[in-house]
């Protein structure tokens, strides 16, 4: 008898234990922050090879530079700068690490625009006052990139001249380089997943048809800091 009751004592509680429900732990999902990248412009040098002034044996020269953050194919910032090469003869090497940097603030999703200019200036003196407002100026913009005329062809002064109009200084330089040369000029545009450490180099050479032909090596460095 007590072995039988034991054997329904079991029964009933085998039948009685309930599955343990398994209690799902809820882990909330980590916001991913991402920064802004602190992107700064560094000049190297440049090297004349070749210069353009024969008689003279001396090419007066000037750099004008930008860089710009574009966001839904909009120019929305802009930092500038200029700076007199001085008479530059053929085979000079100009270091340019000392002169200023350039430094912008990109914005997650948004490009990094890169613009140099070379010019032979006839008379620094004429546009040295205006220069030095223009690298005063920077800021924010609102300028549709399909308005600015990338090409170097149809528009020497990109970015930069966009920069002198929202400035109201365009016209005043437009009637003050008369006569001076535009050597050469280099643009790009970096997406913001590839916006990194950059070493540049390039050449600013003249068409094989040019009276007065130059060649002109430069070099410039990108660095980026989140």
């Amino acid at each position: 008898m007590i072995k039988y009751l034991i054997f329904l004592l079991s029964i009933a509680l085998v039948s009685c234990r309930k599955e343990a429900i398994p209690v799902k732990t809820v882990v909330p999902e980590k916001k991913v922050i991402i920064q802004d990248k602190l992107v700064q412009f560094r000049w190297n040098q440049i090297l004349a090879k070749n210069i353009q002034e024969n008689i003279t044996q001396t090419d007066e020269l000037l750099l004008v530079y930008s860089v710009v953050a574009i966001e839904n194919q909009q120019v929305v910032q802009i930092q500038q700068s200029s700076h007199y090469l001085g008479k530059v003869k053929q085979g000079s090497i100009v270091t340019l690490k000392d002169i200023p940097t350039l430094s912008i603030k990109l914005k997650p999703g948004q490009s990094l625009g890169v613009q140099t200019t070379l010019w032979e200036v006839d008379d620094y003196q004429q546009v040295q006052q205006l220069l030095r407002q223009v690298n005063q100026w920077g800021g924010v913009l609102q300028v549709p990139v399909s308005l600015l005329e990338l090409s170097s062809v149809s528009n020497p002064f990109g970015w930069f001249m966009w920069g002198l109009r929202a400035s109201g200084l365009g016209m005043e330089l437009w009637s003050k380089w008369d006569g001076n040369d535009r050597l050469g000029i280099s643009e790009m545009q970096i997406p913001w997943d590839k916006v990194s450490r950059l070493n540049k180099k390039g050449t600013w050479k003249s068409g094989p048809k040019m009276l007065n032909d130059y060649h002109y090596d430069f070099s410039y460095e990108i660095s980026v800091r989140d």
